[in-house]
């Protein structure tokens, strides 16, 4: 546990001065997911106080404790122990350290997650990376990050569609039941969703640390992925993020049944004033975008659990 709070310690507040980037891109005319920033870079400290907590989309930060709002998301006290279970933090601590979100996929001895958390800028691959699940007293477990990782590409960039990792614990998170997929059943537009990240930087509202933040939001836009030159599919939300929210597991309910349709890992500037509370909007910038757990990223889960690479 002391080893637990020194890491935290370390990570959490440098999570609250994640890089920015002043320009934006037109999100309804490219394929490629790459949008201002990285959400989980956490290398270079501002130096300007920030007074604005953004991107959030239509209005209010609508974030809170998993605790607080669960029941009124419709999850039952189940469903809250067991997304406790699953979901929570992902970091690095060397050479510069990194903070973000991720949750067990397939099994219980494997995550999803961003890969950028793994990357400095430059490129230069992170380590002594961990996982830590949100339940109560959850263990920080090692990650074997080594050939069998399976990053989206050599060179994952960023907010693209290959900024995904699913990479091994080095032992069973015993007990924790990851969420099923819903392959066959594709995200449609308007899809209720039930964001689970462990601790983005800036909220509105105050979380304890130990506690998973929710928010319920919707699909805005589901990409057919047979008409993109991706071989990842993924969708556009109007769910509010801020840095360290990378790699959030999206949940949403296939006929009754809470499953893993998404991470997060993309939103507009969230340091420019102009998008706070700002309309949904591809074009403007306002809009967060969730890669799929579906096509490669399944195949890779399946690979992965299968004991290949």
């Amino acid at each position: 546990m002391r080893t637990l709070l020194f890491c935290l310690a370390l990570l959490l507040p440098v999570a609250a001065h994640a890089i920015d980037f002043s320009r934006t891109i037109d999100l309804s005319r490219t394929t490629d997911l790459a949008t201002t920033m990285g959400l989980a870079d956490v290398d270079r400290p501002s130096r300007t106080p920030l007074l604005q907590r953004v991107n959030i989309i239509d209005g209010t930060d609508d974030r809170d404790s998993l605790l607080a709002i669960g029941r009124s998301l419709g999850l039952s006290r189940g469903e809250i122990s067991r997304i406790r279970s699953v979901s929570g933090y992902v970091g690095c601590l060397s050479p510069s350290p990194s903070v973000g979100s991720a949750a067990l996929f397939l099994t219980n001895q494997q995550i999803l997650t961003a890969a950028h958390v793994f990357f400095e800028p430059s490129g230069k691959r992170r380590w002594k990376c961990f996982f830590r699940p949100q339940s109560v007293d959850g263990p920080m477990i090692d990650l074997v990050v080594d050939d069998r990782t399976h990053f989206g590409s050599k060179k994952p960039k960023a907010g693209s569609n290959n900024d995904y990792a699913i990479v091994r614990l080095v032992e069973p998170l015993s007990g924790a039941k990851p969420f099923p997929v819903a392959p066959d059943v594709p995200v449609q537009n308007g899809d209720k969703l039930i964001v689970i990240t462990a601790h983005p930087a800036e909220m509105e509202k105050e979380v304890d640390r130990d506690v998973p933040v929710a928010q319920g939001c919707e699909v805005r836009r589901a990409i057919d992925k047979s008409r993109s030159a991706a071989k990842t599919s993924f969708f556009r939300t109007d769910c509010d993020a801020t840095g360290a929210s990378s790699g959030g597991m999206n949940l949403s309910r296939v006929n009754g049944e809470l499953v893993f349709r998404g991470i997060t890992i993309t939103t507009g500037p969230w340091r420019d004033p102009r998008y706070k509370g700002a309309p949904y909007s591809e074009k403007g910038g306002s809009v967060t975008t969730a890669l799929g757990t579906d096509a490669a990223i399944l195949a890779a889960g399946r690979a992965m659990a299968a004991g290949g690479s």
